[in-house]
């Protein structure tokens, strides 16, 4: 098993806190929560770090799941508004202001549409295409077959596809 040391695990959190943070955004829409969450997400991978074996799979399958059990810890604790972080990118303002109004109102509008997906399928939705994860990831992520992966993330885009198809 290979081991990891403190200077591997700093690399690795200045490689991935900032993805986790957003991942932990998106899941619960507060961002003091998701900052929380993202140093208790280190702590843990700290404190179990003996249990992560580079050989048999990435960090990022190991830290998404990790992540996604705290926020299912999150959800049965609290009742948590979820919204998306939908703040405009800087291109975004440099652009004409009348084409950034419509993209950002577009951009509310899926992320509301997203908000509003069964859980299990919004899961999916984030880690597949917010979080460019693999179904395989997804899958063992979630404890899921890859073929369900597959069938909630065509469910979500259809979903999606068709909410979002006046605009």
């Amino acid at each position: 098993m290979t081991r990891l040391t403190a200077d591997d695990f700093n690399r690795l959190y200045r490689e991935h806190a900032r993805r986790a943070q957003g991942f932990f955004l998106r899941m619960t829409g507060d961002s003091m929560l998701a900052e929380d969450l993202t140093q208790e997400l280190f702590t843990r991978l700290w404190e179990h770090r003996s249990r992560f074996d580079a050989r048999q799979g990435e960090f990022t399958t190991w830290m998404f799941s990790v992540a996604y059990n705290l926020c299912k810890n999150e959800y049965r604790h609290r009742s948590v508004a979820r919204t998306w972080d939908a703040a405009p990118t800087a291109t975004e303002y440099a652009q004409d202001a009348s084409a950034a109004l419509e993209r950002e109102e577009k951009k509310k509008l899926l992320a509301e549409a997203v908000q509003h997906l069964p859980d299990g399928i919004r899961e999916v939705f984030l880690l597949r295409y917010e979080e460019e994860l693999s179904i395989s990831d997804v899958a063992q992520i979630l404890r899921i077959p890859e073929g369900t992966v597959k069938s909630r993330a065509y469910t979500a885009l259809k979903t999606l596809q068709q909410q979002m198809k006046q605009y």
